[in-house]
């Protein structure tokens, strides 16, 4: 699946939202001017005088009067009732609240995926949780992130809602939040939990999630007089509480004057909009985990659960488009349907699926103890020598041969007081200033001297505990152990974060020269870092061809040529392959020695190639992945150094490169 087309489609899905959210405004205007006309006329103009104009009985009496001339003259009725300053303050007047409606939910939602989170009722998940089901939520959501080459996003739990239902929202791939309900945590394995979060992250990197959240904006305007009755009926805004929770057999149903209308034309939008992206969803699931037990599995248990994936909040039909699965039951017509249907969905993934959905138990008290238990022993494995398709394969985890697997058996294989420490901003810090020691002993001395200076004596302390044992661990684990800690360090308050920038930044000007971790790892947290504290830089992108940016891309192949490996003439084979993969057919690409490139010349083609568009950079990207897998092998130093190249180009990157790899080694044979 080709994520970056995808994305240019959601760009194109975007106009088409537009023109249909405009055919829709004038829908509803229409509507309105044909009830609400007799409606304005029938209290400003009564028949007798003889009664208060607002009288019950005047109205009444003036409503009989007019619908008795429709009936007869209806020729007459319409010119005492539609005529056109009448209309004009109507059309106006629609146009005015809808108009308002969407503006303020669009700024409403400019903090990103968040503001929706907490919008329907979630709580946000700190690295720090103690509970079980939560921190097993947060592990599998910064394997998939790590894996796909995304900054890990914030994790929310809608804990009133019982159903089984997840989401995923956010402007740019740097304010998404991931949510789940208190009954996804609950009720699903973790292979089915990772299969859920493996559909929503196909949102975000399909560019879905930028999308869906101008569709509430939108849609806002035409739906808010619905959601402002049924909270004034239900007193609140807020869903039920577990201790006096909706019976699950009977939704809450709020039927308002103005429901049919609002409702009718929101779901005829997202039904247009969002229906087939969760096919593709389904599909890139299975490809992220290699597991279709995982998403079939999710799909099963909400058929078999008495909730399903209903939600309470009187919220929850603006991001209905968001779920993983329907949050109200089945529509009256199929053509109002957000998602497709649910058997047809698991039939999809499981031809072996009979359409019976088995009844749904809660999961064991001790589930989460199992798989802790679980977790000892792969870590135990991995730190005795055995390999981590073995390791994993003890645990009966699925996709232990993919790139979420690999994450996953890295956060397994981690000593106990790292992984503690990762849950906490100070131990977080502690971590990432570990990665940053000097192998020289004097280089090593100076640093230890500023962070003894820097640091407060407790997070010294702990420090001088994590730095012995991260030391030890082996390359391949030190960039993902860096990514790990982001989540926490994005706990520091900004004078905490400004300080442990500065902190980082003096050790790494100890050492003479920068290297291609440290490059790597500054990069990637720096740019989350930022982002988080700062808001996304979105600089206006320009169009343009690979032919326009050659000298940037002659740098980043060579680079990447040169660093996967020693010998010139595998480098130069390299590097032609990743040229014949750039979109640039019978161009001149000249290839730098050993002695020509450095990182700075490296940082300064990303900095270039950033301010184009996807398409370019995507093929840029996937130029670099070839010329990396040009051997048959990703070291180390090339995965870092291609990590911090896709951060940069803010390219997901999803498991391509073992594709890559696994296509070249099939041409090989």
């Amino acid at each position: 699946m080709d994520f970056c087309d995808r994305q240019a489609n959601a760009q194109k899905q975007t106009r088409r939202l537009v023109w249909l959210f405009g055919l829709n405004v004038l829908a509803v205007l229409g509507v309105a001017n044909l009830l609400l006309c007799p409606l304005v006329v029938c209290f400003t103009q009564p028949v007798s005088d003889r009664l208060p104009g607002w009288s019950p009985f005047n109205f009444l009496a003036t409503g009989c009067y007019y619908l008795g001339e429709a009936l007869e003259h209806p020729g007459h009725f319409a010119s005492l009732v539609y005529h056109w300053p009448l209309m004009l303050g109507v059309t106006l007047g629609t146009l005015a609240a809808i108009m308002a409606g969407s503006y303020y939910k669009l700024w409403r939602l400019s903090a990103g995926g968040p503001a929706v989170a907490e919008q329907l009722g979630g709580r946000r998940v700190s690295p720090g949780t103690n509970d079980p089901d939560e921190q097993r939520l947060r592990n599998v959501v910064e394997e998939m992130a790590i894996a796909s080459c995304l900054p890990v996003p914030e994790i929310y739990v809608l804990d009133c809602e019982r159903g089984i239902n997840a989401f995923a929202a956010g402007h740019t791939h740097h304010d998404v939040a991931i949510c789940v309900t208190r009954g996804c945590l609950q009720l699903l394995s973790r292979g089915e939990l990772q299969g859920v979060i493996a559909h929503e992250f196909s949102h975000v990197l399909n560019g879905d999630t930028r999308l869906n959240m101008r569709l509430i904006g939108l849609a806002h305007g035409l739906f808010w007089p619905t959601l402002l009755g049924r909270m004034l009926i239900i007193g609140h805004d807020a869903p039920s509480s577990p201790e006096h929770p909706t019976p699950d057999g009977e939704p809450k149903v709020v039927w308002l004057p103005t429901a049919p209308l609002g409702l009718l034309f929101v779901r005829l939008l997202k039904s247009a909009i969002c229906r087939q992206r969760e096919w593709l969803a389904d599909a890139a699931a299975v490809q992220f985990t290699r597991d279709p037990e995982g998403i079939a599995g999710a799909l099963k248990k909400v058929g078999g659960l008495s909730k399903h994936g209903r939600l309470d909040t009187p919220h929850a039909e603006l991001a209905s488009h968001l779920y993983v699965v329907s949050c109200h039951g089945n529509p009256w017509l199929p053509v109002l349907a957000t998602h497709p249907p649910l058997k047809q969905r698991i039939a999809v993934i499981d031809p072996r699926f009979d359409g019976s959905f088995p009844p749904v138990a809660m999961l064991a008290p001790n589930e989460a103890e199992r798989e802790a238990t679980i977790d000892r022993l792969i870590g135990q494995a991995l730190v005795t020598g055995r390999g981590l398709y073995d390791a994993a394969r003890l645990a009966a985890k699925p996709g232990a041969d993919d790139q979420i697997g690999r994450v996953c058996g890295i956060r397994f294989a981690l000593p106990a007081e790292v992984k503690n420490a990762l849950r906490t901003p100070a131990g977080a810090a502690g971590v990432v200033y570990s990665l940053l020691l000097s192998d020289d002993e004097s280089t090593r001395a100076r640093q230890l001297e500023i962070l003894r200076t820097k640091l407060e004596p407790s997070a010294f302390e702990q420090f001088n505990r994590l730095f012995p044992l991260v030391g030890t661990l082996d390359d391949k684990f030190k960039l993902p152990l860096a990514e790990f800690a982001v989540p926490a360090l994005r706990e520091h308050d900004s004078d905490e974060h400004q300080a442990f920038g500065e902190i980082q930044q003096q050790l790494v000007d100890c050492n003479d020269s920068l290297d291609l971790f440290e490059y790597a790892l500054v990069k990637m947290a720096g740019r989350q870092l930022q982002s988080h504290f700062d808001g996304p830089a979105a600089p206006p992108l320009q169009y343009g061809t690979p032919r326009q940016v050659l000298p940037e891309c002659a740098v980043l192949l060579s680079a990447l040529a040169h660093v996967g490996s020693e010998d010139e003439a595998a480098a130069r084979a390299a590097f032609a392959a990743g040229v014949e993969y750039l979109d640039a057919p019978g161009a001149e690409v000249r290839f730098l020695t050993r002695q020509e490139w450095d990182l700075a010349g490296v940082d300064a083609a990303l900095v270039t190639l950033a301010g184009f568009h996807g398409p370019l950079r995507r093929n840029v990207l996937m130029a670099c992945g070839h010329t990396v897998t040009a051997d048959g092998q990703v070291t180390v130093r090339e995965a870092e150094l291609l990590r911090a190249i896709a951060d940069s180009l803010d390219c997901p990157m999803p498991p391509f490169v073992e594709a890559i790899r696994d296509a070249a080694l099939a041409g090989a044979a």
